[in-house]
């Protein structure tokens, strides 16, 4: 039995973005995958798209909270009625230089961020030495989120 989060995979060729009719699901220069909610309108078919079911949420009125009030970075977007939102990878902290906000709370330390493009960074490294799984590559949306395989100690 295996666990994981399942969360947007910020793909190569996100079917989200193809689909979208007001052009509100968008890839960026980085390769985060976003939704400008000033244009979306709540149509859904980036949801139909995606094959990687329950990774986005349609707000449908207005959004409530587990708390009193919304937590997290005070510059992080707000939850907006009646459009779709994804995990993002915190792109307003990574646009700041920093980490996505689930990468430095995880107490486990079970998750890593960095530049797949870059060789010597220390997530292409990681990637080298250990054994990984892809959700959906058969997709051919080429998901961008590896998740690590259990190191087994040998005796």
């Amino acid at each position: 039995m295996e666990f994981f989060t399942y969360a947007c995979q910020h793909c190569d060729e996100p079917a989200c973005v193809e689909v979208c009719p007001t052009g509100s699901s968008v890839k960026r220069d980085d390769g985060i995958v976003t939704i400008e909610w000033e244009t979306c309108i709540g149509c859904k078919s980036c949801i139909t798209a995606c094959p990687y079911e329950g990774v986005r949420t349609y707000i449908d009125g207005e959004p409530s909270y587990f708390l009193d009030f919304a937590v997290g970075d005070a510059d992080a977007p707000d939850h907006r009625a009646n459009v779709v939102e994804k995990c993002t990878f915190c792109a307003h902290r990574v646009d700041r230089g920093e980490r996505p906000a689930c990468v430095d709370i995880c107490r486990a330390h079970a998750r890593f961020w960095g530049d797949l493009d870059d060789p010597e960074s220390d997530v292409s490294k990681l990637l080298q030495e250990r054994e990984y799984e892809q959700l959906l590559v058969d997709s051919g949306t080429g998901p961008n989120v590896y998740l690590l395989k259990n190191q087994v100690k040998k005796d």
